[in-house]
């Protein structure tokens, strides 16, 4: 990817979730699907007691204190390209020596970091980062010797037969959906193999109720992912319109998480 289209999606994903934080964090709230989410992936990295974890992608900081939460003693450093994200995400957390918040790019961990860490977490933040070739090399170098990565990377919304439910229903609303996405899942999954030795990789496919999509693409970060370059209220509308025509069956939240470690 050319460097002008990366510093571009970059903006537009920093402006997107400068937009969101409360949003966000009312989503969560209510639904709590980001931390169920990151459970599935927390459970299989066995971060020991005492971890140092770099948190990329920290957002209003919810993965941040679940992971102070599930790793006892653990010191947890969350990093967002937003600074409106991580206002919310230093409310939420107030005065603690186990939590510092950076403003920061993903893909230049080492400007901010010269120490190293037991575990770089990704939480559904990855697939936005289009220079994620430079942020795994960087997530590696500061690993410890036996230290682990984690990521959940968003796939879509499917049916229990494979098909692609947002591309069905807009087959119908047409609404315009755009289907284009910073990162590739196959290009990824390559490169992640090839970064990591030692890598598990496996699907979650999380039936989910209609209502929750519909909060969760409505979200100001969500909707401009599915309609670039238009209003917000517009796009509000349009996600409503789209999820008016989604097939009236089970709907599959596809995700793939995976861990890889340089060493076992």
């Amino acid at each position: 990817m050319d460097e002008e289209r990366v510093i571009r999606i970059k903006a537009e994903v920093k402006a997107n979730f400068d937009q969101s934080p409360e949003r966000y964090g009312a989503f969560e709230a209510e639904h709590g699907f980001f931390r169920r989410l990151n459970e599935r992936l927390l459970s299989r990295m066995e971060l020991p007691g005492g971890a140092w974890v770099l948190d990329v992608g920290c957002g209003t900081g919810a993965s941040t204190l679940q992971i102070l939460g599930a790793v006892p003693d653990s010191r947890v450093w969350g990093l967002d390209i937003s600074p409106a994200m991580l206002e919310q995400a230093r409310s939420a957390v107030g005065e603690s020596d186990r939590v510092s918040f950076v403003e920061g790019d993903a893909a230049l961990l080492a400007d901010y970091f010269d120490f190293l860490f037991d575990a770089v977490v990704y939480s559904a933040s990855i697939f936005l980062v289009p220079d994620y070739k430079e942020s795994l090399r960087e997530a590696r170098n500061l690993l410890k010797t036996h230290g682990s990565v984690g990521a959940t990377f968003m796939n879509g919304l499917y049916d229990r037969d494979g098909n692609n439910l947002l591309a069905v229903a807009e087959e119908q609303a047409k609404e315009g959906v755009s289907f284009k996405r910073p990162v590739n899942i196959q290009g990824f999954q390559s490169f992640f193999v090839g970064m990591f030795p030692h890598t598990r990789f496996w699907v979650e496919d999380l039936s989910l109720p209609e209502q929750l999509l519909r909060d969760l693409f409505s979200v100001p970060a969500m909707s401009a992912g599915l309609f670039p370059g238009t209003d917000y209220p517009e796009r509000v509308r349009k996600v409503g319109r789209v999820f008016d025509h989604m097939p009236r069956t089970e709907i599959l939240f596809r995700w793939t998480l995976m861990i890889g470690k340089v060493h076992q």
